[in-house]
């Protein structure tokens, strides 16, 4: 009997553990899921079919769409940008990916909790802009002690146009990390 007690704290131990495991973020996404992939490739990782309500638009314009989902026990947001390959032929790209869990870390250590000086002390070789508030695109939600803290690539803070760019936004309440969000602007795959 007290071998199969001892099996089945091993077997419970492992899958808490399993559960519980943190997520390295960089520029280019968080752990597996890489800005830049396909909803195809996306959906296979994740194992399941993401619905995009706005994919089929038939505008010619850069259109967006969101859904949210779960990556490793972790509750995300996912948002995909249409990328042509041939003219009027498209696939939805990944590129952002927004989450709040402290699972979820840059190599480094920087995740929710942190404080802005390691975030900034971490990426001196970078570009770092910080503005008050928690700017989203062309919105920003004001209060007390909300401001947003931006790590941008070099093509990223110059707006190169030719090349992929990245960034990594930290939205920071009282100086402490809250949530963060991966951003890439990706061209066209037919350029």
């Amino acid at each position: 009997m007290k071998k199969i007690w001892f099996i089945v704290f091993i077997v419970i131990g492992a899958c808490t553990s399993a559960q519980k495991k943190e997520q390295i973020i960089s520029m280019q996404g968080l752990g597996e899921l890489k800005l830049g992939m396909s909803q195809a490739e996306v959906e296979k990782l994740l194992n399941e079919k993401i619905v995009l309500p706005n994919s089929l638009d038939t505008v010619t314009y850069n259109y967006q769409d969101t859904a949210k989902t779960k990556y490793k026990n972790i509750n995300v947001q996912l948002e995909f940008n249409r990328s042509y390959y041939a003219p009027n032929v498209f696939r939805m790209r990944l590129i952002g990916i927004r989450a709040n869990s402290p699972l979820c870390k840059t190599a480094t250590g920087i995740g929710v909790g942190t404080d802005r000086l390691k975030i900034i002390t971490a990426y001196d070789n970078y570009h770092v802009n910080i503005q008050p508030g928690f700017v989203n695109y062309f919105q920003t939600e004001e209060g007390p002690g909300k401001s947003t803290l931006s790590v941008l690539d070099d093509a990223a803070s110059t707006m190169e146009y030719w090349s992929d760019a990245y960034t990594m936004v930290f939205y920071l309440l009282n100086k402490k990390v809250v949530s963060f969000e991966l951003k890439a602007k990706l061209k066209d795959e037919r350029d």
